[in-house]
């Protein structure tokens, strides 16, 4: 996997700080429920992930995201394993 970098338009600095994650999620894997001190935008680089929050399960593809406000208790998943990707902001 190859990252670009990607310039903001002119004139426009991008929120700070800001914080990307990605990383390789083997099949049957989840991170245990927990909660974060910013907000966060969650999806799917490949494969597909199982968003539960709040009693709910959102099944997520490519196509795809789930924002998770600050605070919310979540857990993130994949049965079939899948390249993972969030993004953080604090809150100010």
């Amino acid at each position: 996997m190859t990252w670009e970098t990607i310039a903001p338009p002119p004139g426009l600095a991008p929120p700070r700080p800001i914080t990307v994650r990605a990383q390789s999620i083997p099949p049957r894997h989840y991170f245990p429920e927990h909660a974060h001190d910013w907000n966060q935008v969650v999806y799917a680089i490949s494969g597909v992930l199982t968003v539960a929050v709040e009693g709910r399960s959102f099944v997520i593809s490519p196509e795809q995201a789930v924002w998770l406000p600050t605070g919310i208790q979540h857990r993130v998943g994949t049965l079939p394993g899948a390249e993972f990707c969030m993004r953080a902001r604090r809150c100010p």
